[in-house]
């Protein structure tokens, strides 16, 4: 070459050099030679001469030509980098080409180390961008990623030096690779993917890319693999997340496990509301032109993403593309079908596609609550009107056959959340409302056939519209328009059938217009009466309906209790009230209020009464606001406003003004009610007859008298056999009948028709006594009312008749009906003065008369008593000293005090404020019905001063029934005399009477009392009020009694009667006491029991503080009164409030509540005094004291800020845990309660956000210390210890980390203790005899431990263990191994091994500095005695091995081979328990560290290998799992050979049988692995082989030898490289075989005389035949005298089996030996004869025995012939005739065997055959088969023959 050779000649004549070099190098230096100028070579096809790139590829011809080999390694790693470093597109195709052929060639490792190379600057690639990331596809398998988490793998990224563009291009296709699924052509598109990607998938089309038969990848296999790589540290969660998505949305759960796994990691650290992110995934649901949709699963899992995404509920368009896509007719997008409506058993419909529409109806769900007001705007119109037509096409309301239901329901509940959702005009349209949307729904319920589900959907669906319009605020005309559509569905609900409805709308109609509509609305509480009168539909509407009528529940159905709060006024108005309930208009305007009401009762006859009642009630709610006397709406509003109606005075005086002048003004609507309640008491459904006649007693008599033409209605309900009824229409008829209107004629009529009925009175029973009854008592307020007006009864006869019959019927009749008649009539005629003193003694004397009211009034019965002072108004008052009747029935009432029913005393109270005051009497007030001014009487002036002296005396009497009866009466005339002068005086003496009363242990003197002291309190002045207070409250605070003790005298009773019995009594009173002391003789015991007695009268005087009127003298005197200076009081009040006492707990409500305006900045005002009360008291003497105030903390703490109580937090634990162990149960259920508390107030701060942290913490700092002190977890009482563990674990869950943390170890420690200590004591006596219960012991372990597993205790352990951080993992490894140390019990032993798991498995970044440390503590414990324990210590150990250095797993590894080879004792064990456990920590090692097991496998699985031979089954299935786990075939035996080897040549000496058995078959399955493996055992293998099989066939037989003979025959037929040329070998494997077949035991020689011959024949190098006779001869030979295979067996039958198996071996051994390549003629055909003679010596051969004969003779005639020995056998055949041909044989598959056999000899030796043809003819002529006849024919001398 010179320098004037251009560049051209110059490249030319460099390639040429190469040329030439590649083309001499052969063999080994043609692939140096390649590796070496290959990639050079190709850099000059980027030459800018053509002759030059010509000529390249010229050379790359002939390359190709010479590395079709196979075994020709190429430069695949340079000519990557080649590939990557280059830009021409010819270098890369050819680079390409290359790598392409030599990847395969690559050992797998080489493979591994390629994928790097490959892997950076992928993303660079070019235009054959596709064929590298095939090549990386194909080299993924080979690259050995690291465990996930560990530190290779967060430094994978950085260790292949992945950039943030390579690692991006890679996880996006590795994604697509994932979406991707093989199409038929022509198609080119698969859902996910578009043409371009799929294109370069497949690359550019090429069939064989994805077929596994043509050399392509497996698809499932490399998805896989993608994913798993996906996983690793190669990409961040980021890359990841959308594959993650992918892959866990994939068919195959290898995948989507995987997949699954990364979306937990990856979505945390996603940002759902990333808009991009949305917008790809909403690209992805519905794909493009260009790409189709991603198929049904993935589109699943993207909903499930957008759930959690408040950013998807802005693409409007995107969620109207899903609910078409949810609702729009079938559309096959590849494999995945959109639902539709239609037959559902359509395969375009199935399970899918349910699945996926319940999805999107979710969504849309999401969307509706959480979506912004703009999109609801754009969207719910248009959303609705979809899911309508989808309804539509479904069928609406009945839906067509095979319909989607599931769909349907989501559709209902998706328009109710839309419709609330969605703008105003959704629901109200906004020029012309017609609710359309709320109509459609009431008909749907109406009127859907779809099944109960649906109808719960719709329901639901409702209620979420409900809740929409309750927040609306409708105007007038919306408003009109929802109640025309609410009261249309009451009606059409009202019959079913006839408009065709399948179920009634009332109930949702109902609540629509307690919700919507004002109370105020007319027509929705309409709609409420005629959900009353729905007696037929469910009862709910009927309770929903009263609901909407009470303006209190009304207002609490829409959240507000105080009317101010309403804008709407509250009632709506009595006139528009009226026009609504009662409709219509009459021709006559005189009849039309009659008219009106009747036909409103005959239209709702089942509610009408409930009509009439309301509007009666709106009439006085109107009236009363009027006069600004409104009272306040509270669930007892109703009855307030009817008690305020009946008795109280202003109000009547309000209501009667306002109905003169509703009647002034002529108005009929009020007319119209009384007509109403009219109709309601003489109809037989009217259930309160009292309206009416309190409606009458209220009305002026103008109104009155509209009814009085219609009192002749009433005469037969006065013979009605309902008592109320009677009642109420003879009061009413007495008001009408003598109204100055009413027609004289016609009442004379009717009292004579009255007068004869009453006359019968003496013969009355049954309904006739009834009647008289009614008539007695209506003649009775008819002739009273007469007199009052002043209208004398015409016929004077008449009355006076009446009058005399009423006295008689009071003295002579029996019949208590008649009896109370006549004291009702007998008392109204009194009272209006109808009758004198003189009249009453005309017919009998006054005395007579009161005595036999006496008799009556004695047995309780309050008529007689009331009709005694109505008596007593009738006369006069005369001076003291004179006897007379008023004095007479004075002390007939005072008579009555030994009533026992305390009730009656106010009648007596009431009764003699009629005595005392008359028509004064506050009492009668209300008495007076008509409409006029009180009646006048008989002037009282001393008789109430007198009375009531003598009242007050009774007040101190200690009689209990006196004193009883006094202070009830002494309350009735404070009440209804209390403005007189006389009481006035008096009030101080009032007061102490009542104070005394007040520590009375009856509950109802108690009550009395009180209420008497308020009454006193609101007469006085200020000084009798402060006054009044100081003695209550100096009593209250302390535990004496002062002025509340009362005074003892010897009829005090102290005790109820019976609660202290003596035997034949019991002690009740102080005389009692007295009378007990002196016949013990213990003086001490009056004071004891006095003492009893007195802290009973305190509690009981406490109990009374609060009845009726304490509460109002405490709340008024707190204000400008004594509690205003002193304050003590609260304390102890607060926690009287919580007294176990029902009546004390209320009383002191009642009283806190009145005088506490701001209970809760009362509360704090003294919240240490309150505090320091509770916590000094809850450990008191008195049991209720202890109880209350348990209760008392439990109240105060909750809901207030730590700061207020942390300085008591401690003591309250402490006195709390102290009070759970009390002795009274109630207090130990108090204490209890109190511990809840606590606890919730602790969690509640746990769980409250990062500000209370400080808080929580500080209460922690406090409660856990004391939980886990002896006073908490423990605490010899259960129930303590108990709750303190329920309370720890509440804590455990609820905490946060940075709470938690410092606390955590000594709580692990503490709670792995507790499992045993909790674990019920049954458990271990169950354990302790289980096979009394037909268990074992394992059985009940494997309970305990899934108890375990599912523990709160372990969730607790579990909790603390997620909230790990170095520091604590630190502070927690010496508590955790203290635990483990001193556990006790299986559980906690268990849990220990449990919390390792979790260490290592979820915490492995922090656990793994200490792995090796527990490691090396569970070598200690792994060998527990129990079963179970050892076993979860094993598994824990392959956990940690997980994160534990090489090192440890070594040293655990030698461990377990201590443990199996050196533990003294266990192989003479029932269960050879450390063997054991050296099994399973291997098996554990190998599942759960299987990477660091097989990185350390050379000194693991040789161990494995050997124990998996173990003869104990236990041992062995451990070692054999762990090998099966490990190892995939046979050939980890060659790899390992030789440290198997060492380990069994070292313990074949071992003194253990087992071991060294164990180690003999270790040597002997090693063998037999290796000899499949190799076709003959290499000279090196075979010098490691000999010296174990040698030995381990040394010594005696042992059972399972056998299988160590067998392995040395495979290893003398296949390793005869090795001993061919060793003499010593051979010498010894012919000795080794004689010596083992010369063994006397009998089980064990049929193998070893078989392997004998098995070695004669593999030995082809020598003659064994006579040492295989020598042998064997004895065994056959039935001519000597003994038997050589005598047997001592017990078993006949065996024995004998055992003996043909022996002489099966010794046949096949004789013939085995028979050698022709080293026997000369003579000395063959001797052997032969000789074998042949002593086999057919033996009498009548088994089928095995000739089968064997057959066979062994072929292969000797065969190995004849091999030999070519044919010509040179020849010997007498008389024996071997007798052999083939002696005996018949039924078997045809023997006959065919020895028909082989004499085609055999046939073959061989054609002489021998010769002489024996005519025998072998006959065989052919009595041969049945022709299978062994043509057999026969193939011997060539036979078929000559034939």
């Amino acid at each position: 070459m010179t320098d004037g050779q251009s560049p051209e000649q110059r490249e030319l004549a460099l390639v040429g050099k190469v040329e030439m070099r590649i083309a001499l190098a052969d063999g080994s230096k043609f692939e140096s030679t390649i590796k070496t100028y290959l990639a050079p070579l190709l850099l000059k096809l980027a030459s800018e001469h053509q002759s030059v790139r010509t000529k390249v590829i010229t050379v790359c011809q002939h390359v190709n030509t010479r590395i079709k080999p196979q075994s020709v390694q190429l430069p695949v790693a340079t000519l990557v980098k080649q590939f990557k470093e280059q830009e021409s597109s010819l270098i890369r195709h050819f680079d390409l080409l290359y790598i392409q052929q030599g990847v395969g060639r690559l050992s797998n490792a080489e493979k591994g180390e390629l994928l790097p190379v490959v892997v950076k600057g992928i993303a660079s690639s070019g235009a054959h961008v596709p064929n590298i990331f095939n090549l990386f596809l194909r080299l993924m398998e080979f690259f050995p990623l690291p465990s996930r988490g560990s530190k290779e793998d967060v430094d994978l990224r950085n260790r292949l030096e992945v950039s943030d563009g390579d690692s991006s291009f890679l996880s996006t296709w590795l994604g697509k690779l994932l979406l991707f699924a093989p199409q038929k052509p022509p198609n080119t598109r698969c859902p996910g993917l578009g043409r371009d990607d799929y294109n370069f998938l497949i690359l550019e089309g090429k069939e064989d890319v994805w077929t596994p038969s043509l050399g392509g990848l497996n698809l499932l296999r490399t998805k896989v693999l993608a994913a798993k790589f996906l996983a690793s540290g190669l990409f961040n969660n980021a890359e990841r997340f959308l594959p993650a998505l992918f892959a866990s949305a994939d068919t195959a759960s290898t995948i989507s496990d995987v997949g699954e796994d990364m979306m937990k990691r990856a979505l945390p650290d996603t940002d759902l509301e990333d808009e991009v992110l949305i917008q790809r995934l909403y690209d992805l649901y519905f794909g493009s032109q260009e790409r189709q949709r991603v198929r049904a699963p993935l589109r699943l899992k993207i909903l499930g993403l957008f759930n959690k995404s408040t950013k998807s509920t802005t693409f409007a368009n995107g969620i109207m593309r899903l609910v078409d896509d949810g609702v729009s007719s079938p559309v096959m997008d590849g494999e995945d079908t959109v639902m539709a409506n239609g037959d559902a058993s359509n395969a375009g419909i199935g399970r899918e596609a349910t699945k996926l529409r319940s999805a999107i109806f979710t969504y849309i769900n999401f969307v509706a609550k959480y979506g912004s007001q703009e999109t609801l705007s754009a969207i719910a119109s248009r959303v609705v009107n979809h899911l309508r037509d989808f309804m539509d096409n479904q069928g609406w309301p009945k839906p067509g056959p095979n319909e989607d239901l599931v769909s349907r329901g989501y559709v209902y509940e998706v328009i109710g959340l839309l419709a609330k959702a969605g703008p105003r005009g959704l629901l109200i349209e906004e020029e012309r409302p017609t609710l359309d949307l709320l109509r459609w729904l009431f008909d749907s319920l109406a009127k859907d056939s779809s099944g109960n589900s649906i109808t719960v959907s719709i329901e639901e669906s409702l209620s979420t519209v409900l809740g929409a319009i309750s927040r609306l605020q409708l105007a007038q005309p919306e408003q009109s328009v929802l109640e025309d559509l609410l009261i249309d569905q009451m009606e059409l609900s009202a019959n079913l059938d006839g408009n065709k409805r399948f179920r009634s709308t009332r109930y949702v109609a109902v609540r629509f217009a307690n919700r919507c509509l004002p109370y105020s609305s007319v027509k929705g509480r309409w709609i409420d009466i005629l959900g009353l009168g729905a007696t037929k539909d469910r009862a709910e509407v009927k309770e929903e309906a009263e609901r909407g009528l009470s303006p209190y529940w009304y207002q609490m159905l829409n959240g507000s209790t105080d009317n101010a709060k309403s804008d709407a006024p509250l009632f709506p108005t009595f006139e528009s009230v009226m026009e609504q309930f009662f409709p219509g208009r009459a021709v006559a305007r005189s009849a039309e209020p009659m008219a009106v009401a009747r036909y409103a009762y005959q239209s709702q006859p089942e509610s009408f009464q409930e009509t009439a009642s309301f509007a009666r009630r709106m009439l006085f709610q109107e009236a009363m606001d009027t006069a600004a006397a409104s009272l306040s709406v509270d669930s007892d509003w109703e009855r307030k406003l009817d008690i305020a109606v009946e008795s109280d005075l202003k109000v009547r005086d309000i209501i009667k003004a306002h109905l003169r002048d509703c009647a002034a003004h002529e108005n009929t609507k009020v007319e119209t009610l009384s007509c109403a309640l009219f109709i309601g008491i003489t109809e037989k459904r009217a259930t309160a007859d009292d309206q009416f006649v309190d409606f009458l007693a209220l009305a002026p008599d103008s109104l009155v008298q509209k009814l009085v033409p219609s009192s002749d209605v009433l005469i037969p309900i006065l013979q009605s056999n309902n008592y109320d009824r009677r009642m109420a229409a003879a009061q009413a008829y007495g008001i009408l009948a003598s109204h100055p209107d009413a027609s004289a004629s016609k009442t004379e009529a009717q009292v004579l028709r009255l007068r004869s009925t009453i006359q019968l009175w003496k013969s009355a029973v049954g309904a006739v006594s009834s009647q008289v009854h009614g008539a007695t008592v209506a003649l009775g307020y008819l002739f009273s009312r007469l007199v009052f007006r002043d209208r004398k009864h015409q016929n004077v006869d008449q009355f006076q008749g009446f009058v005399e019959t009423v006295l008689n019927m009071l003295s002579e009749s029996r019949d208590d009906h008649l009896k109370q008649a006549s004291h009702v009539a007998l008392g109204q005629l009194c009272m209006f003065n109808a009758v004198t003193a003189k009249d009453i003694e005309n017919v009998g004397t006054m005395r007579a008369i009161v005595d036999s009211l006496y008799d009556t009034a004695k047995s309780g019965n309050e008529t007689a008593i009331l009709c005694m002072g109505q008596v007593s108004m009738i006369l006069p008052e005369v001076p003291d000293n004179e006897d007379n009747d008023l004095r007479y029935i004075q002390e007939q009432l005072h008579k009555l005090h030994e009533i026992r029913q305390a009730e009656v005393h106010f009648s007596v109270g009431e009764a003699l404020s009629y005595l005392a005051s008359g028509w004064s009497s506050g009492a009668l007030a209300t008495k007076l019905d008509i409409d006029k001014p009180k009646p006048g009487g008989p002037q009282r002036s001393t008789t109430l001063k007198k009375l009531l002296d003598s009242i007050l005396r009774d007040c101190t009497k200690t009689k209990p029934a006196l004193k009883k009866a006094a202070v009830m009466w002494l309350l009735c005339l404070v009440q209804f005399c209390g403005q007189q002068p006389e009481i006035q005086e008096r009030l101080s003496s009032c007061q102490a009477a009542f104070k005394r009363c007040l520590s009375d242990r009856d509950e109802l003197v108690q009550e009395t009392a009180s209420r008497g002291l308020g009454l006193v309190y609101e007469k006085g002045d200020r000084s009798l009020k402060d006054d009044l207070v100081r003695d209550l409250v100096s009593s209250f605070s302390s535990d004496r009694q002062s002025q509340l003790a009362g005074t003892v005298s010897a009829d005090t009773q102290l005790f109820e009667p019976g609660q202290l019995p003596t035997g034949d009594g019991s002690v009740s009173t102080y005389k009692d006491i007295m009378s007990l002391a002196s016949e013990v003789g213990d003086s001490s015991l009056v004071y004891r029991f006095m003492s009893m007695a007195s802290s009973n009268a305190i509690w009981s005087s406490r109990a009374a503080f609060g009845r009726f009127g304490l509460s109002n003298v405490l709340s008024d005197s707190s204000v400008d009164g004594y509690l205003a200076d002193n304050p003590k009081l609260y304390p102890k009040l607060f926690r009287y409030r919580f007294d176990p006492n029902g009546g004390v707990q209320r009383s002191m409500n009642d009283i806190w509540n009145a005088l506490v305006k701001d209970s809760s900045a009362t509360v704090d005002k003294y919240f240490d005094a309150i505090m320091e009360d509770l916590l000094t008291s809850i450990l008191g003497k008195e049991w209720r004291v202890r109880q209350a105030s348990c209760a008392a903390i439990a109240d105060l703490v909750s809901g207030r800020s730590l700061d207020k109580y942390e300085q008591y937090l401690e003591r309250i634990w402490t006195q709390c845990f102290k009070v759970l162990d009390d002795i009274k149960e109630s207090v130990r259920a108090a204490a209890a309660s109190l511990a809840r508390t606590l606890t919730g107030v602790l969690t509640r701060a746990l769980e409250a956000d990062h500000s209370s942290t400080k808080n929580a913490s500080a209460m922690l700092k406090h409660v856990l210390p004391f939980l886990l002190s002896p006073s908490g977890m423990e605490s010899s009482a259960s129930e303590v210890q108990a709750f303190a563990v329920q309370t720890l674990l509440a804590i455990i869950k609820k905490a946060n980390g940075s709470t938690l943390r410092p606390f955590i170890p000594e709580l692990v420690e503490r709670l792995i203790g507790l499992l045993s200590s909790l674990e019920p004591e049954a458990v271990n006596y169950v354990h302790l005899n289980a096979s009394k219960y037909n268990l074992t012991e394992q059985k009940i372990d494997d309970m305990r431990l899934s108890s375990i597993r599912s523990s709160p205790l372990m969730e607790a352990v579990e909790r603390c263990l997620d909230l790990l951080d170095d520091e604590t993992m630190r502070a927690l490894q010496p508590r955790l191994e203290a635990a483990m140390k001193n556990a006790v019990g299986l559980p906690s032993k268990v849990g220990s091994s449990r919390v390792l798991v979790s260490l290592a498995t979820r915490r492995m970044a922090v656990f793994r500095p200490f792995a090796d440390d527990f490691l090396k503590l569970i070598e200690k414990l792994v060998v527990d005695r129990n079963e179970t324990v050892a076993s979860s210590y094993a598994a824990a150990a392959g956990y940690i091995s997980r994160s534990a250095s090489d090192k440890s797993i070594l040293r655990l590894t030698a461990f377990a081979k201590r443990l199996y080879f050196e533990s003294e004792g266990d192989r003479e064990a029932v269960v050879p328990r450390r063997s054991i456990s050296a099994g399973e920590i291997m098996y554990a090692l190998s599942k759960h560290a299987a990477d660091r097991f097989n990185s350390l496998a050379s000194s693991a699985l040789p161990f494995v290998f050997v124990a998996k031979h173990d003869t104990n089954e236990q041992v062995n299935e451990q070692f054999q799992n762990t090998w099966n786990e490990s190892v995939g075939g046979s050939r980890a035996v060659m790899l390992y050979l030789g440290e198997i080897l060492d380990l069994c040549m070292a313990h074949l000496d071992s003194p253990q049988w087992s071991h060294k058995h164990t180690s003999a078959r270790a040597v002997a399955d090693t063998v037999t692995a290796i000899s499949p493996l190799e076709a003959a055992i290499p000279e090196k293998v075979g010098e490691r082989l000999w010296p174990a099989i040698e030995k381990a066939l040394s010594g005696k037989t042992w059972e399972g030898k056998d299988v160590v003979l067998s392995a040395f025959v495979k290893f003398v037929e296949t390793g005869q490289s090795f001993y061919a040329d060793r003499e010593d070998v051979k010498s010894a494997i012919t000795k080794i075989g004689i010596r083992e077949a010369k063994r006397q035991n009998a089980s064990y020689r049929q193998y070893s005389v078989k392997a004998l011959g098995q070695i004669a024949l593999a030995r082809a190098d020598l003659d064994m035949s006579k040492s295989v006779w020598e042998v064997v001869h004895p065994l056959l030979d039935t001519s000597t005298d003994g038997d050589a295979m005598d047997i001592d067996d017990g078993q006949p039958q065996e024995a004998e089996k055992l003996k043909e198996a022996t002489r099966v071996a010794a046949i096949y051994a004789l013939f085995a030996a028979i050698n022709p390549l080293m026997l000369h003629e003579t000395h063959l055909n001797h052997t032969l004869a000789k074998v042949v003679e002593l086999v057919a010596s033996i009498p009548s051969l088994s089928a095995n025995e000739r089968r064997t004969l057959y066979d062994s003779l072929g292969k000797v005639f065969d190995r004849i012939r091999q030999h070519d020995k044919r010509d040179r056998i020849n010997f007498d055949v008389s024996n071997l005739r007798d052999c083939l041909f002696g005996q018949a044989v039924e078997i045809e598959a023997l006959r065919l065997s020895r028909a082989d056999t004499i085609v055999a000899m046939a073959k061989s030796s054609p002489d021998l055959v010769s002489t024996m043809k005519d025998d072998i003819q006959a065989l052919m002529d009595q041969e049945k088969s022709s299978l062994v006849r043509d057999r026969l024919r193939t011997a060539p001398l036979v078929s000559e023959g034939g």
